[in-house]
């Protein structure tokens, strides 16, 4: 009876034993993820698609992707909206005023939403890197 039990003792530890060595190889086999698999990309709306083309015809010849050229750059002001429809009705400096004659009310918020996108995805980028 004795060897049986001894046996019986012997057979539950090295089952015990594989079990935890398979266990611990599987976690090991894991590779920590630092990155998602696959990036989420925010699909532009119409509206920021129509705001992307006003703001390449309006404002891209001094703010080229929102960064500096004859104006400064536009994606590293933490602007709300309504400042940023402010200053395309009214100038500030050396910017034009786009008045009404120019740009619609609806232009001037796909613009600033536009703006708003562009800021989004330069703080994305720095984050990335």
């Amino acid at each position: 009876m004795e060897n049986k039990q001894g046996a019986m003792n012997r057979l539950a530890i090295t089952t015990g034993c594989l079990i935890l060595i398979v266990a611990y190889l599987f976690t090991g086999c894991t590779v920590p993820r630092t990155r998602p698999l696959a990036e989420v990309v925010e699909m532009p709306t119409e509206d920021l698609q129509a705001g992307r083309i006003m703001f390449n015809n309006k404002c891209g010849s001094c703010h080229p992707g929102g960064r500096s050229a004859v104006g400064p750059s536009i994606i590293n002001k933490p602007l709300p909206k309504f400042l940023v429809r402010w200053q395309i009705r009214h100038g500030a400096g050396v910017m034009p005023a786009f008045d009404e004659a120019v740009l619609t009310d609806e232009e001037v918020a796909q613009i600033a939403d536009y703006v708003a996108y562009l800021r989004k995805q330069a703080k994305r980028s720095e984050s990335e890197s």
